[in-house]
């Protein structure tokens, strides 16, 4: 099972990539009606659609692009806390992203064969750091 680990690792980036950027892209109709993402100078569906890009460029080494990995995580985990939130405070509740956002933190967990490096560490390390 280890040995495919490296593999499904990739194949994952690769599909959340995918997800967001096709879920940026279709974002822009939205945005387009409502452009409040225009008011701090930024478009969001083009900045998912960079972001859903760099995780699947980094999906075809993700060891090299461990910034990339952490990236990820946190995408994960702050859909999930933004799932809870909004169902608190809206009654807006996305089970299927909600379910997306566990999924994905904890195969990346599982998967990545480096865990202590997606720890961020303080300290002088020798070699790049991503």
């Amino acid at each position: 099972m280890a040995k495919w680990n490296p593999l499904a690792l990739k194949i994952l980036m690769w599909v959340m990539g995918v997800l967001l950027v096709v879920g940026s892209a279709a974002s822009f109709v939205g945005v387009a009606v409502f452009p409040f993402d225009s008011g701090a100078g930024v478009t969001a569906p083009v900045a998912g659609i960079a972001f859903g890009a760099g995780i699947m460029i980094a999906g075809f080494d993700p060891i090299a692009n461990i910034s990339w990995v952490r990236a990820l995580i946190l995408y994960a985990i702050l859909d999930i806390v933004y799932q809870v939130f909004t169902q608190i405070t809206i009654g807006r509740f996305d089970i299927v992203a909600f379910i997306i956002g566990i999924l994905v933190a904890v195969l990346v967990l599982v998967l990545y064969p480096n865990k202590p490096a997606l720890w961020m560490q303080g300290g002088m390390s020798s070699g790049a750091r991503a």
